[in-house]
């Protein structure tokens, strides 16, 4: 699934009926549902991984618990490439580099926050420049780990924060009351997914296309998004 800008994954308190998860159980008139519900919680109703509200880009999920098993071992064990394009203002002096700054989450009010902390769980992020103009640049990358806001954090946390980031500032440092910033516009958005398809063992490479507003974005910055 390739999953819109400000569409939760999955139903929470403030949004229990439109989330990408309510829309897998409508889609062609619920031919999905009754295999999303035999998966059950334990299995996240199909659910493989995450992306939050304000970034865009491709979901997995499975259909059966076999492959759900499957499937969440490989991430687990980083089997399944992630990559990531960004759009990023400020200063990213390398042009390609690992980021490898432990995270914690913490609450800000009744927002959830990531932060850099020495004593957190191992975040791993690699990028590459893809092409710069003025201030802006498009960046890949590669996420190894998957904490919370990872990506967000970690370039942040370098010089170079994503465009219409409304929580995290230069050094990775997250703005208090921040989360409640209206109707930002991200420009992070989750554009590559690899994995080992759990039948027949074929290595499948997916790509999302970005939004309509990302792409604009891109160029109104003369910058140019790669074609596959």
């Amino acid at each position: 699934m390739n999953k819109m800008p400000g569409v939760v994954t999955e139903p929470g308190r403030s949004h229990r009926d439109d989330s990408l998860l309510n829309g897998l159980f409508a889609h062609d008139g619920q031919r999905l549902a009754r295999q999303l519900t035999q998966l059950g919680e334990g299995r996240d109703w199909g659910l493989l991984h995450r992306l939050d509200r304000l970034t865009s880009g491709l979901v997995l999920a499975a259909l059966d618990g076999a492959a759900w098993d499957a499937l969440r071992s490989d991430f687990e064990a980083r089997r399944v490439e992630k990559s990531y394009l960004a759009i990023v203002r400020g200063d990213l002096t390398a042009e390609s580099g690992e980021i490898r700054t432990p995270l914690s989450e913490r609450l800000d009010g009744d927002y959830r926050v990531s932060v850099l902390d020495p004593h957190g769980k191992d975040a791993h992020t690699r990028y590459r420049v893809l092409e710069r103009a003025g201030r802006y640049a498009l960046v890949e990358c590669d996420l190894i780990t998957g904490r919370m806001h990872q990506i967000r954090v970690h370039l942040a946390s370098i010089g170079a924060v994503v465009a219409g980031e409304p929580i995290y500032e230069i050094g990775g440092r997250a703005k208090p009351n921040a989360g409640r910033a209206k109707d930002p516009q991200l420009h992070l958005h989750a554009w590559r997914l690899a994995f080992t398809h759990p039948v027949s063992g074929e290595r499948l490479r997916l790509t999302g296309e970005p939004p309509r507003r990302f792409a604009e974005f891109a160029t109104s910055h003369e910058l140019t998004l790669p074609t596959s």
